[in-house]
């Protein structure tokens, strides 16, 4: 089964579905594109990436920490790096909960605004398919001036090892949600552990188009895909922390120890 990555979208994964006549060959397909569903009455249709699973699950991982670790939902100063499918849909999954986006980053520009950068402009660029060249408010600062900002939640969304040794010591901020795959190393993770900066990896805190990807593949409709994500993420999300908490380990070796456990009882 092959989901959706960097460069694909819905249209890509029909075109693999229909190269492959297999329906189940691939997930992440349009939401109008259905087939009859085996030896049932209806149809199963794509549930698209577009739909917001992935952005999703990375907000539903930055509530379930930030309610951990006591930070306020409501008015949290939050800064995204990248602003692709994934930093989009997390930027405004965020801001229905409340939170207050400081800072955006994409490949053209970033800006800041310490008060709170502008919704209805920032909505209008998602609509009009812009970058982020095109907002017109806040501050436009360099890229690398990006991680001096102090938040309550750091997310990076965007490409590998966007966190390193050049940045790292700048970073100010409580928690560090991994909305992209591997954004820094191991090593570095540990770093901020030893800071008292908890840092969600990345295969928790991004786990929702996989959720997603199961949720189609199973036929489930967009509601129960978001639904299962949050049911999954939230839980999940609270285990490894709490037990990383209670152990003093990093949270990606707790997750990865509950993974392998769980796999090897099935």
């Amino acid at each position: 089964m092959q989901p959706p990555d960097v460069h694909t979208g819905e249209r890509e994964m029909q075109w693999f579905v229909e190269a492959t006549g297999d329906w189940r060959s691939a997930t992440g397909k349009p939401a109008n594109y259905c087939m009859g569903a085996f030896g049932k009455k209806g149809e199963k249709c794509g549930i698209p990436h577009e739909y917001g699973s992935t952005g999703f699950g990375v907000a539903k991982t930055a509530e379930a920490t930030a309610e951990l670790l006591k930070i306020d939902m409501n008015g949290a100063r939050v800064a995204i790096h990248g602003f692709g499918n994934v930093g989009t849909f997390t930027y405004r999954f965020l801001t229905q909960m409340g939170a207050k986006i400081i800072a955006l980053a994409d490949a053209e520009a970033t800006v800041f605004e310490k008060n709170g950068l502008d919704n209805q402009m920032l909505e209008k660029i998602i609509r009009e398919r812009k970058t982020l060249k095109s907002y017109p408010g806040g501050q436009k600062i360099s890229a690398e001036k990006f991680w001096e900002i102090e938040t309550d939640i750091l997310i990076p969304a965007s490409v590998t090892n966007v966190i390193n040794n050049g940045n790292k010591d700048k970073i100010k901020t409580k928690m560090i949600v991994e909305a992209g795959n591997i954004p820094m190393s191991e090593e570095i993770e540990k770093e901020f552990a030893k800071k008292g900066i908890l840092v969600v990896p990345d295969f928790i805190a991004n786990a929702g188009g996989v959720i997603s990807s199961y949720a189609e593949y199973r036929g489930y409709n967009p509601k129960r895909m978001m639904d299962t994500i949050e049911k999954k993420i939230t839980k999940n999300v609270k285990i490894i922390l709490k037990n990383s908490i209670k152990e003093k380990k990093n949270p990606r070796e707790v997750g990865m120890q509950i993974a392998i456990n769980r796999i090897s009882k099935k």
